[in-house]
């Protein structure tokens, strides 16, 4: 991938909202930069005056963002841990946490088209699902987990599954794909707005041809994978707070009217734009990046 990509597209989740749960972004080192969109964590606060704010209203949600991550979770009453692959997903689900089985979690969320030089698999093989690493063949699961939940801070943990990292992107002989770039770049550009016939012609590729590098480099369709950053473009005018006429907000971003809207928007999100809205404006601060 390219990190001219990045600059056209960041990846919004709607989680950290829950003062009990908070939520936190580092950057990745320079050298997965291009593939790594970010490391995020959610670590449960275990005081009692927290735990308490779990009777609030918000709602934490994973919404689709065409992208995929590896995700440690660790068990802190019962100190056992599991490493997964989560795929592409095309649907959303709210997060339910459980006080009395509080989880630290960590991931590494792949920018779109960054996990396929990792895994050298078609991702439409892990497509909304779950996947141990072991069975993908991305690493000793019990090894990797042992050394990263060894480590006391969340940096450090960071550290580990980067210099994995960068030791597997260089056992893979990674080669670029300036096809994949290309198409990535037209779909980001236009915020998914670009028809999938003009998209193929851009290229000069047929649909079928398409279809087939998507399927291989990000696990669904170019139309749906188009639909998805559409959405997310909406998501991030809602988080900067622009929209103030959904109609208008609707034909900017390609919708026929305000209920095309909505019914796509629910679709990928649970609840309506407005809705989105109002939790937007009582999480609190969801993007705290930090370099490691």
């Amino acid at each position: 991938m390219d990190m001219k990509l990045h600059s056209l597209f960041r990846p919004i989740q709607a989680n950290g909202r829950r003062p009990s749960n908070p939520y936190r972004e580092w950057l990745p080192s320079p050298i997965l930069q291009p593939y790594i969109s970010c490391y995020w964590a959610s670590e449960p606060l275990l005081t009692a005056d927290k735990a308490n704010e779990m009777n609030s209203l918000s709602v934490d949600r994973v919404i689709p963002d065409g992208c995929t991550d590896i995700l440690f979770e660790q068990d802190l009453k019962g100190n056992s841990y599991r490493i997964r692959y989560c795929g592409i997903f095309d649907s959303p689900f709210t997060i339910v946490y459980d006080t009395d089985h509080p989880v630290r979690k960590l991931g590494v969320r792949f920018f779109p088209g960054g996990a396929h030089l990792f895994l050298k698999a078609s991702l439409s093989e892990f497509t909304n699902q779950f996947c141990s690493l072991d069975a993908i063949g991305v690493c000793a699961e019990g090894e990797l987990g042992e050394q990263v939940f060894a480590e006391n801070t969340m940096e450090a943990r960071i550290r580990i599954i980067e210099q994995h990292l960068i030791k597997l992107f260089h056992a893979r002989n990674t080669v670029e794909d300036h096809l994949m770039k290309n198409l990535l770049y037209r779909i980001l550009d236009a915020g998914g707005n670009l028809p999938i016939a003009r998209l193929a012609e851009s290229e000069y590729i047929s649909p079928r041809q398409m279809h087939r590098k998507f399927n291989q480099w990000i696990g669904l369709s170019p139309k749906r994978f188009s639909e998805i950053i559409r959405f997310q473009t909406v998501v991030r005018d809602i988080r900067q707070r622009q929209y103030s006429d959904w109609s208008m907000a609707a034909l900017q971003h390609g919708f026929f009217d305000q209920a095309h809207l909505n019914h796509e928007f629910k679709r990928f999100y649970g609840e309506t734009p407005s809705a989105a809205a109002e939790e937007y404006r009582s999480m609190s601060v969801l993007y705290n990046t930090s370099p490691i």
